[in-house]
C-alpha cells in the first residue's frame, strides 16, 4: 500500500513538474520577444532619442517601451491566430494569457499583459446602431447587476440610467432611473452631460447617474466598452457572473463549477458549452469560443520615468494581425 502510495505521489508530483516547466518555457519565450520588440523599437527612434535631454529623454524612452510593449501584444495575438487556423478556440490557457512581468532592460524595465474583453459585457451593446434598445442585452445587464447583489429594482434603474447616457435622444428612458441632459445639468456647473453617444472607454460608467464607486469597483472586472455591434461572449473567458448573465435561470454555483470545468478542460466549441450546462438554453447565438478584443497594456521605466500604455486592440478572420482602435498614454 505504501509503496503504491508513493508511486501516486512521485507521478504527482512529476506532473506539477512538467507543468510548472512548461509555464516557465511560455514565460521565457514570451519575455524574449518582448525584449526583442523593445530593441526594434528603440533602434528606430534612436536618431530621436539622442535629441531628447534631462527628463524629457527619460520619458520619451520610457514612452517608446510602453508603445513597443503593445505591439508586442499585437504580434503574439496574431501568431496565436495564424497558429490555430480555422479551428481557432481562445482560452485562458494560452501564451497571449500570459503576463509577462517587469523585466529589466537597458536604464530601465518593461512589463506587458494582455486581457482579453470578449469574456466581458460590452455596455454600449444595451443600444443598437439603429438607436433602439436591445432588449435581449437590457435583460443581461440586469441579470449581471443582480448576480453582482444589487436588487432587482436598483438595477432598473442603473440599467434605464445606462441606456439614457448612451441613446442618441433626450427621452427617460423607462419609468425609474433614467436620466438625461436637464438631471445631470441640476448636480452643477461643473457636472458631465450625456454624450447621447456610445462609449470609449468603460471608465466613463462612473460619470453615470447611479453608478457609485462601490458599484463601478462591483462592475469593473466583467464590462467593457467596445463596438455596439458586439454582441457576443467568450464562454472560456466570461466571469461567473457574465455566464449568469447570458445563461438564463444559471445559479452562482452552477456559474462556478462551468469555470472549474474549463480549466481542466477548455470549451472546445459552443455545443460543447452547452453539454455542460443544465438545460440547454432558449438561444446560443449570443454566445462564442473565440474573442475578437483584446486589451493591451504596456507598463515600462526609463530612468526617473515611468510610462504606462493601454491600447484596444481588434483582431478579425480577415485580419489576424489586430488593428489598434485607440490608445491611451499616461
Amino acid at each position: 500500500m505504501e509503496s503504491g502510495g508513493s508511486r501516486v505521489f512521485l507521478r504527482h508530483t512529476d506532473s506539477c513538474y512538467r507543468q510548472q516547466r512548461g509555464t516557465a518555457i511560455i514565460m521565457a519565450m514570451l519575455t524574449v520577444a518582448l525584449v526583442a520588440t523593445l530593441a526594434t523599437a528603440i533602434l528606430a527612434d534612436y536618431g530621436h532619442a539622442v535629441d531628447q535631454l534631462g527628463g524629457r529623454h527619460d520619458q520619451a524612452q520610457a514612452r517608446w517601451l510602453a508603445k513597443a510593449a503593445v505591439d508586442w501584444g499585437r504580434n503574439v495575438l496574431e501568431s496565436d491566430y495564424l497558429r490555430e487556423g480555422v479551428n481557432h478556440v481562445d482560452h485562458l490557457r494560452e501564451d497571449w494569457a500570459t503576463k509577462v512581468p517587469a523585466t529589466p532592460f537597458e536604464d530601465g524595465e518593461i512589463s506587458g499583459e494582455l486581457q482579453d474583453q470578449s469574456g466581458c459585457f460590452n455596455l454600449n451593446s444595451l443600444v443598437n446602431v439603429d438607436g433602439t434598445v436591445d432588449a435581449d442585452q437590457t435583460a443581461r445587464f440586469k441579470r449581471l447587476l443582480v448576480a453582482l447583489g444589487i436588487t432587482q429594482a436598483d438595477a432598473v434603474k442603473l440599467t434605464n440610467s445606462l441606456i439614457d447616457w448612451i441613446d442618441s435622444n433626450d427621452e427617460i428612458a423607462g419609468q425609474t432611473g433614467g436620466s438625461e441632459t436637464a438631471s445631470y445639468r441640476q448636480d452643477g456647473s461643473n457636472a458631465r452631460v450625456p454624450p447621447q453617444s456610445y462609449m470609449l472607454d468603460v471608465a466613463e460608467i462612473q460619470f453615470v447617474h447611479g453608478f457609485s464607486p462601490q458599484i463601478v469597483q462591483l462592475l469593473r472586472p466583467h464590462i467593457t466598452a467596445v463596438l455596439a455591434s458586439d454582441k457576443q461572449i467568450n464562454v472560456n473567458t466570461a466571469t461567473a457572473p457574465v455566464l449568469q448573465a447570458y445563461v438564463e435561470d444559471l445559479t452562482a454555483a452552477q456559474a462556478t463549477a462551468l469555470i472549474l470545468n474549463r480549466e481542466r478542460s477548455f470549451f472546445t466549441s459552443v455545443n460543447n458549452f452547452v453539454e455542460n450546462l443544465p438545460s440547454t438554453p432558449k438561444s446560443t447565438s449570443s454566445l462564442a469560443v473565440t474573442s475578437t478584443f483584446f486589451l493591451a497594456t504596456g507598463r515600462a521605466r526609463w530612468g526617473e520615468s515611468v510610462s504606462r500604455v493601454q491600447a484596444l486592440l481588434y483582431r478579425s478572420q480577415a485580419k489576424p494581425r489586430p488593428d489598434i482602435l485607440w490608445v491611451k498614454i499616461q
